[in-house]
């Protein structure tokens, strides 16, 4: 036990040895000061966006849907290597403590993003319904409670072999977490008690059905590879991840777009940025969802320039430095050095492409603010966002990338 117990001990250790060495990277002097400035602006906005927030405004349907996402997401971290399928595997059934540190570990470290936004919605949920401190502070309490109940059902979820089961799974959860917090925000306890009562025999049934089944060693292996080639992705933003494994998904709806690009030598990295940009990792999927999402933001707060622009500027700041590791992305491959005069056009093309991305994203944010504000409040938020956008692809982006 002494044993198995060390070993949790040295690989959690390990993991914030590492969070630790890669956060003095990501936190870096610039990114704080844009943080600050950012949160200051925001908070200035929010203030003054409350003072003049209709009455009928849907705090509690926005708060339901925030927190919904945050607590459906519960998985636990297990800190598993492939080479536990050889040296753990024999001692199964004398990892249930280390299986139970891993489950507090996860449930603790998940709380954390329940409690900020639980601050940042204080203000929203006190205006929309006059809330009490005392019936924050017990909605926290109520909603760690949920938030355990969905860890507990993630790990338990994984024990049945019928894959159809996760599915269900999810689509339950989805409507029980929507009902329980719903009625949480809402002061509603009687029906509170109802559904918790279901989330109780949801649980005692799974439960059993899981019974005395092995652990599934290769998907909990495979989920924690996964979760670490996430942190390493988003570690890679700003510094050099050796254990960074690539991948890459063809979208061949998108290949049209490779056919703007003329054919010839000079064009040699233009080609392989954009087609890095449609294909490799995620990047596509990063433009398109922080687009969206700050899109979506910009229809609640777009009335007002200041935090239309400093929404505007953040989202821009955000998808530049997410998308500045395709710079390197082609630095391992050998045979691009046989690629003759292209290398003399690596920063001019990457150039290009961080331009037109962030200009397309800037229009988007343009049209919607637009058609929510009017052209008065879109214009000044069109100017300087592309101001914005310059400065950040001609004078920060070039001293960024030397330090990749």
């Amino acid at each position: 036990m002494n044993s198995i117990d060390n070993i949790w001990s040295k690989r959690l250790q390990a993991h914030i040895q590492e969070l630790r060495t890669y956060s003095k990277y990501m936190l870096n002097d610039h990114l704080l000061f844009v943080l600050l400035f950012l949160t200051a602006g925001g908070a200035v906005a929010y203030q003054n966006w409350l003072n003049k927030m209709p009455e009928n405004f849907p705090a509690v349907f926005i708060m339901t849907a925030a927190f919904t996402f945050l607590i459906q997401s519960s998985s636990v971290r297990t800190f598993l290597k492939e080479a536990d399928l050889v040296f753990l595997l024999p001692l199964e059934k004398k990892m249930e403590h280390y299986f139970n540190k891993a489950f507090l570990y996860s449930t603790v470290t998940q709380m954390l993003p329940i409690i900020i936004f639980i601050i940042v919605f204080t203000p929203l949920y006190r205006k929309a319904e006059a809330v009490s401190g005392g019936a924050i502070l017990l909605s926290l309490l109520l909603l760690a409670a949920v938030k355990v109940w969905n860890v507990k059902m993630s790990w338990i979820i994984h024990f049945l072999p019928d894959e159809n089961a996760k599915m269900y799974d999810f689509i339950v959860r989805l409507v029980v977490n929507i009902l329980s917090i719903y009625f949480i925000f809402m002061n509603e306890y009687v029906f509170l008690m109802i559904v918790a009562v279901i989330m109780i025999a949801y649980y005692i049934y799974f439960a059993k059905a899981a019974g005395k089944r092995g652990v599934k060693w290769e998907v909990l292996i495979k989920k924690e590879e996964q979760k670490k080639q996430n942190f390493y992705q988003l570690a890679n933003l700003f510094t050099d991840v050796p254990k960074l494994k690539k991948s890459a998904k063809r979208r061949k709806y998108l290949d049209p777009l490779l056919g703007f690009i003329k054919y010839n030598q000079k064009n040699t990295y233009l080609y392989m940025y954009v087609r890095a940009f449609l294909r490799s990792g995620d990047y596509v999927g990063i433009h398109l969802r922080l687009t969206i999402i700050g899109s979506v933001i910009l229809v609640y707060l777009a009335g007002n320039m200041y935090s239309g622009l400093a929404i505007s500027i953040l989202f821009l700041f955000l998808t530049g430095i997410q998308l500045m590791s395709l710079y390197k992305h082609y630095d391992l491959l050998e045979i691009s050095n046989l690629y003759p005069t292209a290398d003399n056009y690596k920063l001019k093309h990457f150039t290009s492409l961080m331009r037109t991305v962030l200009i397309i994203q800037l229009l988007v944010f343009s049209i919607v603010i637009f058609l929510t504000a009017g052209g008065v409040l879109a214009a000044p938020v069109l100017l300087i966002s592309l101001a914005f956008t310059f400065l950040f692809v001609y004078v920060y982006m070039p001293k960024r990338l030397k330090k990749l």
